[in-house]
């Protein structure tokens, strides 16, 4: 575990990323049920940055419901409604059946990445992988605004 926490916080730093690792597995069910929640308000997007944010810039523990309610509150989400969603389990068949759906394709892990319904890749890898699996997949390379390649981020 020490050696993957390593390469984690070396992959981070070659994008200028300090990532703060947790003491304790952290439940992500919660922030998991939040994010569904947030899909429905159409503020996806916004939770998705913000639990990440949280997670890894802050260092803190968001499976806590005081640490999800705040974080609901800064992406916009209606934290009530969040709330009773998180508490009734709401989200719990749908995420049993990705996480199913994710056991059959051999994913057993995060990140995992499939890349043109072909090739899968699992852990925190370096961008030059990507560009190198992408290609082998046939997936175009994007272009930043301006028509410049895009820059790892």
């Amino acid at each position: 575990m020490a050696r993957a926490e390593e390469g984690v916080k070396r992959l981070a730093a070659t994008v200028g990323l300090e990532l703060k690792l947790h003491q304790r597995m952290i439940n992500s069910r919660p922030a998991l049920q939040a994010a569904e929640f947030a899909r429905e308000q159409g503020r996806f997007d916004a939770m998705h940055h913000e639990l990440l944010r949280t997670y890894w810039d802050e260092g803190r523990d968001v499976s806590d419901s005081a640490v999800l309610r705040e974080v609901a509150a800064r992406a916009g989400v209606d934290v009530a409604g969040m709330e009773a969603a998180v508490a009734a389990d709401r989200f719990g068949d749908y995420l049993d059946a990705r996480r199913a759906e994710a056991e059959e394709l051999g994913i057993n892990g995060i990140p995992a990445h499939v890349i043109a319904d072909r090739y899968l890749v699992m852990g925190a890898q370096p961008y030059d992988l990507f560009e190198r699996v992408m290609a082998k997949g046939g997936v175009p390379k994007r272009l930043a605004p301006g028509g410049r390649p895009r820059q790892p981020q």
